[in-house]
């Protein structure tokens, strides 16, 4: 696509204009592409592992209700950094996004992101159920009217943001079988804990890129040696839900077996965080690091596995 100039949202640098090209990709960027690919992801395994049969008519309806959860993450997303646009500015890690960097109207933003919320809506109605549409406006409402303020007032907030992060997993069970059923339960289940440690390492390590943006975290509040005990406390329960998939039925033998040699390595990241001896700040920041990388693989092999587990089972299982 060329790179035709068009007129700019808002004052920007005349050196620096605005093209068709980077618009586009601010309104990409408005929508939060890695969370909202990872919810997209999580929300149809959950439905493909709910769904009780996969013939088109079923397909398609699923691929239709999964688009209306992906649109509703979105517009949550482009809604929550208008809302905190001047405080993402203040942050290394977002002050390039669109409104921070001021390369893009808040009007634009706030009628992009309600307009991927309104289209979200009747697919969740009319490809799924009430219930997968209350549940969606529970999580939108969760998300940018509680949390996104809370961040700033109490450190708990992470308890709070990890409710909507988890839904889409039991949005896309409720998207399959109509109810509340255990594959949706234990997926959000799987989500909402995994979250805890992923993020009380992130804030561990950026703590002072947080605190200087206003926000309220975790290791400031209770301090290093608590927030460390609190993310071992989190990741050990999480390894052992991560096992405990295969008696619920959601996964084989072999993901059990995954499961198990996965959870063990990221507990034991985790679990360094406790090593005998002096320990700088900035040791304790690089372990915080690996250990949120470690929650990153942890989750990709798991879901991997599970996926692997569910193609494999459907390629060599023996018709009753």
């Amino acid at each position: 696509m060329s790179d035709v100039v068009i007129p700019p949202l808002v004052a920007t640098d005349p050196a620096e204009p605005l093209t068709l090209s980077g618009t586009l990709k601010d309104l990409v960027a408005l929508g939060k592409p890695g969370i909202t690919s990872m919810a997209a992801i999580v929300g149809a395994g959950t439905w493909l592992l709910a769904a009780p049969s996969l013939d088109p008519a079923s397909l398609l309806r699923g691929s239709l209700g999964i688009l209306g959860v992906t649109l509703l993450v979105m517009g949550a997303g482009a809604l929550n950094m208008l809302i905190e646009r001047d405080v993402d500015a203040l942050m290394s890690r977002t002050r390039n996004r669109p409104l921070a960097a001021r390369r893009m109207s808040p009007i634009v933003a706030l009628v992009a992101g309600l307009t991927m919320v309104m289209a979200a809506l009747p697919l969740l109605a009319l490809q799924g159920n009430t219930l997968t549409l209350g549940l969606g406006l529970f999580s939108l409402f969760l998300y940018v009217l509680v949390y996104t303020p809370m961040k700033r007032t109490s450190a708990w907030s992470l308890m709070v943001g990890a409710v909507p992060g988890a839904m889409p997993a039991l949005m896309g069970g409720t998207l399959a079988a109509g109810r509340l059923e255990v594959a949706g339960i234990a997926m959000f289940a799987v989500v909402f804990l995994w979250q805890l440690p992923h993020f009380l390492a992130i804030s561990l390590y950026r703590e002072s890129e947080y605190v200087a943006a206003g926000h309220k975290v975790v290791p400031t509040v209770v301090g290093v040696d608590t927030t460390k005990t609190l993310i071992i406390a989190t990741t050990a329960p999480l390894a052992a839900l991560g096992v405990a998939l295969w008696p619920l039925g959601i996964g084989g033998p072999v993901f059990a077996f995954i499961a198990l040699l996965v959870g063990a390595w990221f507990t034991m990241v985790c679990a360094q965080g406790f090593a005998a001896g002096a320990r700088s700040r900035a040791d304790d920041d690089a372990w915080a690091r690996r250990a949120f990388i470690a929650s990153l693989v942890w989750q990709t092999v798991l879901f991997g596995a599970l996926a692997a587990d569910r193609v494999l089972y459907a390629l060599f299982a023996t018709p009753s």
